[in-house]
């Protein structure tokens, strides 16, 4: 369900929906205090997977309206798309949005380019930061130096089904969206990426390489070169992994934080004993984390724990933990 705060004159906008994709819509038209709607309203809202905001409808000021914004992201998993028609992306307005994570934003003016932009928003993706980059390629928040050329970063698991291949892409995106030239390898046996290719809708490059929104994906264990940052994706280090692991400048080792998953994680670390690393525990309680840290942190292992993260090409979730981990590597000006 979509619910849509709507002015007068836009009251229309979303209604192709309805027929096209199945919608049920409900319309809230005149005028609005977002802020004082967000408090009183805050409990009905829940069932909703979508509230979109005509910003001509709203009565607050910008900080009011960004607060409003953000205190219903912390409430609520519902995505947020802004009808903000004719503002540029340099706008104030527009920038404090994107500092926030809000993408899903509608700026174009045409009735064909608002329906192209809607249906992007409503997507099973949405917007993403790299909708807003410029015809360069560059971004247009903050910029990045990145010292270094060619950085190979590893991302292994301690077993299946603990978040690596989800931390390979979230880390490929993540630097993606701040202007690095980064690739991605699929340097296992799973062949994950060909299904990931065809339910996304890569585009395929040559018969060893896909690109999605800029980005390169790598098949067959490939070395690209040109790149600031090459993510290898090594599935579950092991004895036929543990080479091309140690032989990278940045390792993360995944691991989940189950009594019974520790077993592995101790396996792991064994064949790695005298590398520094960066262990990314990715499901874990809070009420277990001092435990964890206490258990595996050393001068050689710096320990960190993930946020949940279902989707591939959302590099923001965790930004705060790859910003950390590849300090060495990225000057923010």
């Amino acid at each position: 369900m979509l619910l849509y705060l709507s002015s007068n004159q836009n009251v229309g906008i979303f209604d192709f929906l309805i027929k096209e994709k199945g919608f049920i819509i409900k319309k809230l038209t005149g005028e609005f205090y977002l802020k004082k709607f967000v408090i009183h309203d805050m409990r009905s809202l829940s069932h909703y997977s979508y509230v979109a905001v005509d910003l001509k409808s709203i009565k607050d000021n910008q900080n009011e309206l960004i607060e409003a914004l953000v205190a219903f992201k912390t409430m609520y998993d519902i995505r947020i798309i802004i009808f903000a028609e004719g503002l540029q992306i340099e706008d104030k307005l527009i920038q404090k949005l994107l500092k926030e994570k809000i993408y899903n934003i509608i700026t174009v003016t045409t009735v064909s380019e608002i329906k192209d932009q809607v249906l992007e928003c409503v997507s099973e993706q949405g917007m993403t930061i790299e909708d807003y980059r410029d015809a360069e390629g560059t971004n247009s928040l903050s910029r990045y130096i990145f010292k270094h050329k060619n950085i190979k970063i590893a991302v292994a698991g301690v077993q299946n089904r603990v978040g690596t291949t989800t931390t390979a892409f979230n880390l490929t995106n993540y630097l993606h969206g701040i202007s690095a030239k980064v690739s991605y390898t699929e340097a296992n046996n799973n062949e994950h990426l060909k299904e990931i290719a065809v339910y996304h809708e890569f585009s395929k490059e040559t018969n060893n390489c896909f690109k999605h929104k800029g980005i390169e994906y790598y098949l067959n264990k490939q070395f690209p070169d040109d790149y600031n940052f090459n993510i290898f994706d090594l599935g579950i280090l092991n004895i036929s992994s543990i080479s091309i692991f140690k032989a990278c400048d940045v390792k993360i080792l995944c691991s989940g934080s189950k009594s019974y998953e520790l077993p592995y994680l101790n396996r792991g670390l064994k064949l790695i004993i005298d590398e520094k690393i960066s262990t990314l525990f990715t499901f874990s309680t809070e009420t277990g984390r001092i435990n964890l840290k206490k258990l595996t942190k050393s001068k050689n292992n710096r320990v960190y724990f993930s946020e949940f993260n279902p989707n591939l090409f959302d590099g923001s979730v965790n930004e705060k933990i790859f910003k950390d981990i590849l300090i060495d590597y990225i000057i923010e000006i």
